[in-house]
């Protein structure tokens, strides 16, 4: 017997579920790109310190873990569109907190807040998916959604850059007002109802047990921490204009952009070891490059080196992950990509952490050796138990 997943009248289909679950997970990585080039360079975080920066960045991801556990309760209670509009209020009160510049603490309120909105949003997005979308497509559906995240991550920086030097470091936040209140009303008008999950009730607990699932986690964790990871210390270290900034991240995005469909024509026909491999490899080359440069253009290949890993990392990790669901007892997809997140939220947060404790302790040279050498160990234990097939 099979769970249909057709919406009633006026319901919520699954093209609207893809689009307000796109727009929500892009929407808020977005806003976290959008504080790249801007939020080192502000006098109360300048003052506050590399390891206390490397705080205010990593806490975005800490509050969207614990956010997660308390956001999957409140969609088996009510739907995934209360969560989803709840996050919307804390992106809004994120974003504005943001435009005022400082103190410190509030700057840190308002990564909380973030993180909470995201946490919120993330499990409400994959749900709404899961409630809405036939098993077969779902993978896919979720795959869609999930690539936002990343393009967020990366695209925000050189908007911020540009919108910092015409326009005050304000304008990136209330860009970003903007954007959270044309994404409230995509979230409102589109979601009509709160279908619930009944085909799809196992959690990331069961896909973690899955021989091979936690190498993919690991993965998953050295591409987020490795584009977090050098997001605090290295607008500070070049003392460079946030344009600047955010164009060398805009570098980084161009190649995920350019390196994403190659890696994905791939991810069936070559043993993900492989691709996982040399993107653990590059994750260690773009360190080590940006930590040693002394041009700006050697700066700009470890940007470019950079966003090829994430590619490589990433793109292979989507389809795995999706595989080990459809292993787990019971099979699931939601629980698999909730898995997913877990991962990326957890190298969100660990990459700021260790680059700001390193660039405090040792410099920026030395801090982004160690981080390579750090993110190389974990890649490389990633491929021992690496699953070798592909679900076609």
């Amino acid at each position: 017997m099979t769970t249909s997943h057709t919406a009633p009248a006026g319901g919520t289909t699954s093209t609207r579920a893809l689009v307000v679950s796109s727009a929500a997970l892009f929407t808020d990585m977005l806003v976290h790109g959008l504080a790249v080039p801007v939020l080192p360079l502000l006098p109360a975080v300048v003052e506050a310190g590399p390891a206390a920066t490397g705080v205010l960045f990593s806490s975005h991801a800490v509050a969207m873990i614990i956010a997660t556990l308390f956001a999957g309760r409140i969609v088996d209670r009510y739907g995934p569109r209360t969560p989803l509009l709840i996050g919307l209020v804390g992106l809004a009160a994120a974003t504005l907190l943001f435009a005022t510049g400082g103190p410190y603490w509030l700057l840190l309120v308002a990564r909380l807040a973030q993180g909470i909105a995201g946490g919120m949003s993330w499990v409400a997005a994959l749900s709404l998916i899961a409630a809405t979308t036939p098993m077969q497509r779902r993978g896919q559906s979720m795959g869609i959604a999930l690539s936002t995240i990343t393009l967020g991550v990366l695209i925000g920086p050189p908007i911020a850059g540009f919108l910092v030097e015409h326009l005050g470091t304000a304008a990136p936040f209330l860009f970003a007002a903007a954007v959270a209140l044309a994404d409230g009303v995509l979230r409102i008008i589109l979601v009509k109802d709160s279908p619930r999950v009944t085909d799809d009730t196992a959690g990331p607990l069961a896909v973690l047990k899955v021989p091979g699932s936690l190498s993919i986690v690991l993965a998953v964790a050295v591409g987020a921490a490795v584009l977090s990871g050098i997001e605090p210390v290295l607008p500070v270290h070049l003392g460079a204009s946030a344009l600047t900034v955010g164009l060398l991240f805009g570098l980084a995005a161009l190649a995920s952009i350019i390196a994403n469909p190659i890696v994905g024509r791939y991810v069936a026909v070559a043993p993900p070891r492989i691709l996982v491999g040399i993107g653990v490899g590059a994750v260690a080359a773009a360190l080590v490059v940006t930590g040693f440069a002394t041009e700006l253009w050697q700066t700009s290949i470890g940007m470019v080196l950079l966003g090829a890993s994430s590619a490589l990392l990433l793109a292979p990790a989507t389809t795995l992950i999706s595989e080990q669901g459809y292993r787990s007892t019971p099979p699931t997809l939601g629980g698999s990509f909730a898995l997913y997140n877990l991962a990326y939220a957890l190298g969100l947060a660990s990459g700021p952490l260790l680059t700001g404790l390193s660039v405090g302790q040792w410099g920026f040279t030395a801090a982004m050796t160690i981080t390579a050498a750090v993110l190389a160990l974990l890649g490389g234990a990633s491929l021992l138990r690496l699953p070798t097939a592909t679900r076609s």
